[in-house]
């Protein structure tokens, strides 16, 4: 059985690092697991990201089997995401793993003119990951003038979530009009399925920017930041994050405008990107995603939806592996490029790729595609929430995720595994697209009543 969030909070808590620079030399102690060496085993060098040792795991945690327009209504529509300039210029990333007695290498030097911009312990990737910056030219091997051995050290890549333009609407129309416009919810069988579960006792992690807290549908959205450090910057509340909050968490029946695909589920937003101040999608970059990720953990929550796009990264692959063999379902979106070329982590075969359709079910002219698709689910013309307090629809294959988030949910909260979970998206009408709800509970032997 998994331990509570509260245990988990604790050791986390505990896995604080130390940091300290003397003449050009990092000396890093790791303050949790050094006692238990086999709670979190080593990677080892050469070890493929996607692969993890069988020691690797949480003490009481069994790796699970998964791998594999309407007039006066504003429009939030999905930009194509760029590649281009998807590295923070002049950082890296190094990952100095834990070693089979506890120990964490120390060894680690700087090259001239890189200095250490932050560390922390991940319980998720057995390892410290640390931050290093540089002049903006810089490669990530000229960083660093030794490497420890076991260490990896790449690029610092960032990611983006799906761009968006807004139109406002006066949402006082009419006291409560907005579900009839949530096709999706209607094709789904949302209330249907409700009657067995809304998604109680499950808990979701959507990492992303952070959502608008006080929009009167996300009063029960909890807010935890990824880096619970002193230092850390207020998270600034983006459209994308209450968007994605919007459709799966938004408040049921309270007279106010939308309902979540899951509203039974406690919905935890993990603040990882920050708006650009001009124009262009959240920033997403990969140290605040990681740290994301061993939040999510930490909260204990059985799904993590990643609504982020970008290149592969060996420290992303393999927190992501880690993350299904601990038992919790990843869900991304696959992109809005209309391309087959994979993006990530939505191609990395332990998280579950999104694409997006429309309400004919038709693919989504800029959906993604190919490998990275693992579902296509609604994501055209999708009502949700947006900062401060209204409404606007919205496109994009980042919308497809947070509906497969909730409906994974619901099959979750109905007492179905994650991999009966993850087996009944298959179970979809056509080219892999999302079964109703009643079907997906079907599948796991959950029927809906007539």
């Amino acid at each position: 059985m998994r331990k509570s969030p509260g245990h988990r909070t604790s050791r986390a808590r505990r896995a604080r690092v130390v940091v300290g620079a003397v003449m050009n030399t990092m000396f890093i102690a790791a303050l949790a697991y050094a006692e238990d060496p086999g709670v979190c085993g080593p990677f080892a060098a050469g070890q493929p990201a996607s692969g993890d040792a069988e020691t690797c795991s949480e003490a009481g945690i069994q790796p699970s089997s998964s791998a594999p327009s309407l007039d006066g209504i504003g429009t939030l529509r999905a930009s194509a995401t760029t590649l281009r300039n998807a590295f923070v210029p002049g950082e890296a990333l190094v990952a100095l793993p834990k070693s089979s007695d506890g120990s964490i290498p120390s060894d680690l030097q700087l090259a001239p003119g890189a200095r250490l911009v932050s560390s922390f312990f991940s319980p998720v990737l057995c390892a410290t990951i640390v931050r290093i910056k540089g002049p903006a030219d810089a490669t990530p091997e000229s960083l660093v003038a030794k490497l420890p051995f076991g260490a990896t050290i790449v690029a610092h890549t960032e990611y983006a979530s799906a761009t968006t333009d807004v139109r406002e609407f006066d949402p006082n129309t009419r006291p409560d009009p907005y579900r009839e416009y949530q096709y999706a919810l209607t094709q789904l069988g949302a209330e249907r399925a409700w009657q067995v579960s809304a998604g109680q006792g499950t808990t979701i992690a959507v990492l992303d920017s952070a959502p608008a807290l006080q929009h009167g549908e996300l009063g029960a959205v909890q807010l935890i930041p990824a880096d619970e450090s002193e230092d850390a910057a207020a998270p600034l509340t983006a459209v994308h994050g209450t968007l994605m909050a919007g459709v799966i968490g938004a408040t049921h029946g309270n007279g106010i405008g939308i309902s979540g695909i899951a509203p039974g589920a406690h919905l935890v937003a993990i603040p990882v990107c920050t708006p650009r101040l001009v124009g262009g999608s959240d920033s997403c970059p990969l140290f605040d995603v990681l740290l994301g990720i061993d939040a999510a953990w930490n909260t204990g929550a059985q799904i993590l939806n990643i609504s982020l796009v970008g290149p592969s990264n060996p420290l992303l692959e393999r927190a992501v592996a880690r993350t299904d063999r601990l038992g919790i379902l990843v869900v991304a979106a696959a992109g809005n490029e209309g391309t087959d070329e994979p993006r990530y982590p939505a191609a990395y075969p332990s998280a579950i790729g999104v694409g997006a359709i429309d309400q004919d079910g038709n693919r989504y002219s800029r959906t993604n595609s190919g490998l990275g698709v693992d579902v296509y689910a609604p994501g055209v013309e999708i009502l949700s929430t947006r900062p401060p307090n209204s409404f606007a629809f919205g496109d994009g294959t980042s919308l497809a995720a947070a509906h497969v988030s909730g409906a994974l949910s619901i099959v979750l909260g109905s007492g179905a595994t994650p991999e009966e979970a993850r087996a009944a998206l298959s179970s979809g009408p056509g080219a892999g697209q999302l079964a109703p709800l009643c079907e997906l509970l079907a599948a796991t032997g959950r029927n809906c009543s007539n």
